[in-house]
């Protein structure tokens, strides 16, 4: 798959219909949950794969839309919830959409020169989200993470283990050893994120893996980006410090 550069655009604008507020209610799984909307239930599809404690909550403001998939075994959406005052968007779905358009938009200082020249790039055993190529002709290997946890002004990923995580940042720096460029980018949600850390508390394998990554060669990127729900638009919220330990 190809990835064009686009025109430089100062948003990424959601094109949903029908979004409405509701009330989160229960998680039934990891892929579905109960919300009220209008003063009825609904079944809501969550496309995260992050455990989302600190975010679902009974009784926190949600945003919704129709499920329009035809596979789809919920009546709505959910693809953002209110946190103490602050949307954060759970979509993982629109993680790549989103880093495509701030790599196209040159959002990213540290990438400036990159294009995407192939989408789930598969290397090692492994799928990445993207393989790059630099003006100078060298190829990178990029994986995306969305990170929707904060806490005091950390973001903090993952939210849960992750062995893919593990898997993904191993094979990150064999990459290197076999000619590539290796990046692993923090795509925050969330935004009141002022720091990117790795969650030691929650999973330190992952975490000493991008600590040792880091050291070997691995460029550990992280940015925010947030959601004005007027506009339905997300914006741009700047590159984050990255704290490893």
């Amino acid at each position: 798959m190809q990835y064009l550069h686009s025109h430089f655009t100062v948003s990424f604008k959601l094109n949903y219909d029908g979004v409405k507020r509701g009330l989160f209610l229960k998680r039934l799984n990891r892929f579905r949950c109960m919300v009220e909307v209008d003063g009825r239930v609904y079944s809501a599809h969550i496309h995260d794969p992050g455990r989302l404690n600190e975010l679902l909550k009974f009784g926190s403001e949600v945003l919704v839309r129709p499920h329009y998939s035809s596979a789809r075994k919920t009546e709505l959406y959910l693809f953002a919830v209110n946190s103490g005052g602050s949307w954060v968007l759970v979509d993982s779905a629109l993680h790549n959409k989103i880093f495509q358009w701030l790599l196209n938009s040159e959002l990213i200082p540290n990438l400036h020169g990159y294009s995407i020249s192939r989408a789930e790039y598969e290397y090692s055993g492994s799928r990445f989200d993207f393989l790059l190529e630099s003006r100078f002709g060298g190829k990178a290997i990029l994986e995306v993470k969305g990170c929707t946890l904060v806490l005091n002004g950390f973001a903090l990923f993952p939210d849960a283990p992750t062995v893919r995580g593990r898997r993904h940042v191993k094979c990150l720096i064999k990459a290197l050893n076999d000619g590539y460029e290796s990046i692993i980018f923090f795509l925050v949600t969330h935004p009141e994120a002022e720091i990117f850390k790795p969650n030691w508390d929650v999973d330190e394998e992952f975490s000493k893996a991008l600590l040792e990554a880091y050291g070997l060669g691995v460029k550990v990127y992280a940015c925010k980006v947030v959601l004005n729900v007027d506009s339905m638009e997300i914006s741009w919220g700047g590159m984050l410090p990255i704290q490893l330990t």
